[in-house]
C-alpha cells in the first residue's frame, strides 16, 4: 500500500452520501466512490461501487463488513465520516489504512492528501516522510 501521507495510494476510497462532503459512517456506507491517482498528481472519480453497508442498527455484521473491507481492498486509503476500530484492523490487515474526516469536502480532503504528499517528498529528497496523523481540519 504506499504510507497514505507520504506516498498518495493509487486509488481512495470515499464514503459520501452526496460526493461533496465526507459525511458517511464507513458502516452505515451504501456505496463507495472510488478516486484514482492521476499521472500528473491529483485524482479523478474512477467510479463508484455499491457495498454491503457493514452496520446494522449498532451491531456489525459481520459477513457485510468482510465483505466491505474485501469490496476496497485495492485502495490505499479510506476516507469516511466515521470508521469503528473493528473496521480499522480489518481494513489494516488487508493493507488498507482508513481515516475518518466527518465534514470535509472531498476534493479539500484529495487535495489535502496530495500536497503533504508532495511535501512529504520534497521534505525526504523523495522518500516517503513520517505520517501526519491529521488531514482534516
Amino acid at each position: 500500500m504506499g504510507d497514505a501521507f507520504g506516498i498518495p495510494p493509487a486509488r481512495v476510497a470515499v464514503a459520501s452520501k452526496t460526493g461533496e462532503r465526507i459525511d458517511e459512517c464507513f458502516g452505515r456506507a451504501a456505496q463507495y466512490r472510488i478516486y484514482g491517482k492521476r499521472p500528473g498528481g491529483g485524482y479523478r472519480l474512477a467510479e463508484t461501487r455499491p457495498g454491503p453497508a457493514p452496520c446494522r442498527d449498532q451491531w456489525h455484521d459481520p459477513e457485510n463488513l468482510a465483505r466491505a473491507v474485501e469490496l476496497l481492498s485495492d485502495c490505499g486509503l479510506v476516507l469516511a465520516g466515521r470508521i469503528g476500530p473493528e473496521a480499522m484492523r480489518r481494513l489494516a490487515e488487508r493493507g488498507t489504512a482508513g481515516l475518518a474526516v466527518n465534514g470535509l469536502g472531498v476534493g479539500e480532503a484529495l487535495e489535502r492528501l496530495s500536497r503533504r504528499a508532495a511535501a512529504a517528498g520534497m521534505r525526504k529528497g523523495g522518500q516517503a516522510a513520517e505520517p501526519e496523523r491529521r488531514i482534516g481540519r
